[in-house]
């Protein structure tokens, strides 16, 4: 669903808008166990060439497994909420979870460009409502129903 953990983190480290921070925060746990739903429709990722991350992740995954640096799965029916480096251990073993790790790390430093982006111009949007809201200031008393 797109490597949004790797997102999260990125967020979380780099990021400094008020709307992206509470973002991470609000879905770092669900992220953690799989549950990509609030990153997917909160940022705006679905249809965006973000998604190269899960590309990239599946591409290094399958030369690894096919070199033989990785072993095959076992077969094993995981859990689709099983934390990513757990996740890679009960499928492969210890070679998968450090995998996991790796394609974690990459999608970080992947992602970072992105969100960098998207952080800078949601500062600017943040900088220019408050700016904006302190000038428009309303005055009730010129309130009128009569011409309701």
């Amino acid at each position: 669903a797109g490597s949004t953990l790797s997102l999260l983190i990125a967020m979380l480290l780099f990021c400094r808008s008020r709307r992206v921070k509470e973002l991470g925060k609000l879905a770092l746990v669900p992220g953690i166990f799989g549950i990509n739903e609030p990153i997917i429709f909160g940022l705006p990722i679905l249809l965006n060439p973000l998604m190269l991350v899960p590309t990239i992740n599946i591409i290094i995954s399958y030369f690894c497994m096919s070199i033989g640096l990785v072993p095959l799965c076992t077969g094993i029916a995981i859990p689709w909420t099983m934390p990513v480096i757990v996740s890679g251990f009960l499928a492969t073993g210890w070679q998968g979870s450090v995998l996991q790790a790796l394609l974690l790390v990459l999608g970080v430093f992947i992602y970072m460009p992105f969100i960098k982006m998207m952080d800078k111009q949601y500062l600017a949007d943040e900088t220019k409502t408050v700016e904006s809201s302190e000038e428009d200031d309303i005055s009730l008393d010129d309130l009128s129903f009569d011409d309701l």
